[in-house]
């Protein structure tokens, strides 16, 4: 069944020209998917040509949308014409997100409306306009963070995330009854461009020490590849989960899990 699951199914990713959104984008079409593949990247920039090129044969069945996650009329225009294609959609993943290594005190108030719009009321209206054309059977998977389950100095980014394992829960309860589920992967440390990206607040050598940190602080001692995320969101989105809703999946290396303890259990040579 699993070979075939896809075929003849939907799905849309969002942030998906780049990182783990094309990841995932990747794991889709090779599975049979049609996927609606939204970003805010220009048509031309190099992330979607590389995308397509990733893609092979598999490229015509990728639909490139550039858009907003946060325009509520673009979540309907895209609703609409999902709705006249006539492929059931099954899939959901609000992967969009942005990231912002700011404390509360040096976040303003600008800065936090912004980033809690793109990565917590983008889900909520991607939710909200395409949950209506999702049959029995089908899945959405909102990609919060390590940050979503612990404490972390990034103010927005982890109210953002605490935030979206709350919609999901909301979804997931008012879904059940029409048979989808909704589910978060929260993953640790990933090799994407993101985690490297220099700022307002860390230049490229802090931002290569917050790497580090964080490599030092999952047990595995690594950071995950993008498809290794991809594999997790795969696991949610298909039927081997068909009685998964409402919770959330670590994919961290063992960081949330291992806690302070891995840091002591190191420090103390128990470990």
């Amino acid at each position: 069944m699993e070979s075939t699951y896809w075929s003849g199914k939907a799905a849309v990713v969002t942030g998906a020209a780049r990182g783990q959104g094309a990841a995932e984008t990747l794991r889709l079409l090779r599975a049979g998917a049609v996927v609606h593949a939204l970003d805010v990247l220009p048509e031309g920039d190099a992330a979607w040509a590389e995308l397509r090129a990733s893609a092979g044969a598999d490229a015509q069945r990728l639909s490139i949308r550039v858009a907003d996650v946060t325009s509520e009329a673009g979540w309907v225009a895209l609703a609409e014409e999902i709705r006249l294609a006539g492929v059931p959609l099954y899939g959901l993943v609000n992967n969009a997100g942005v990231t912002l290594r700011k404390t509360v005190t040096e976040t303003t108030p600008g800065e936090w409306r912004r980033l809690l719009e793109i990565n917590l009321e983008g889900p909520f209206l991607a939710i909200r306009a395409l949950a209506g054309l999702m049959p029995a059977g089908a899945s959405i998977v909102n990609t919060s963070s390590t940050a979503g389950l612990t404490g972390y100095f990034s103010a927005a980014y982890t109210a953002s995330k605490w935030g979206l394992r709350g919609l999901t829960r909301a979804a997931a309860l008012e879904l059940a009854g029409q048979g989808v589920r909704v589910n978060t992967v929260c993953p640790g440390l990933v090799e994407t461009p993101m985690i490297m990206q220099p700022n307002a607040v860390h230049d490229a050598g802090r931002a290569r020490l917050f790497y580090e940190g964080n490599r030092d602080a999952t047990p595995l001692s690594r950071a995950a590849e993008a498809d290794e995320i991809a594999g997790a969101v795969m696991f949610l989105l298909g039927p081997d989960a068909s009685f998964i809703t409402g919770s959330d999946l670590p994919v961290d290396g063992g960081m949330t899990g291992g806690g302070v303890y891995w840091r002591i259990g190191k420090a103390t040579g128990n470990l």
